[in-house]
């Protein structure tokens, strides 16, 4: 399997994502966020079970979000999500968010992930097995 550097997640906007200032709430960008990353880690040939079999698994550090413009009912977005960074025991996954009606880019965001032990929830080096999911050519942090 050729590892996909940038992966394409889209998403319809629900009723239930407005809020009460008509437009879609800030916690729906952080799920479709989490969302996008899993999808494009089992395209990648990294599923639940694989983070299960090696004892790991991502925490979340930090996130930042950028917002542009807003996003409305029954809008289809598209999230487009890659890994910029990779190092020892953190990586950066960055996303850009577009209404595909009129290509317009509503935020952009990045979340910095660390890698750490199932059980003792301590931070781990990355395996092996997870970074040549990912086609990295940015620097190492």
């Amino acid at each position: 399997m050729k590892p996909i550097k940038e992966f394409l997640y889209k998403v319809k906007v629900t009723e239930n994502e407005i809020d009460f200032n008509n437009h879609v709430n800030n916690f729906y960008y952080v799920k479709w966020m989490q969302e996008s990353g899993i999808e494009h880690s089992k395209t990648n040939g990294i599923t639940l079970e694989t983070y299960k079999k090696i004892g790991a698994t991502w925490f979340a550090k930090s996130h930042f979000i950028e917002y542009k413009a807003p996003a409305f009912l029954n809008d289809e977005i598209i999230v487009k999500t890659w890994i910029s960074e990779i190092g020892k025991v953190k990586s950066v996954r960055e996303y850009e968010f577009y209404r595909k009606k009129d290509n317009k880019l509503l935020a952009v965001a990045k979340t910095v992930w660390v890698f750490v032990d199932m059980i003792t929830k301590k931070p781990i080096a990355i395996k092996d097995e997870i970074k040549k999911a990912f086609i990295i050519n940015n620097p190492i942090i």
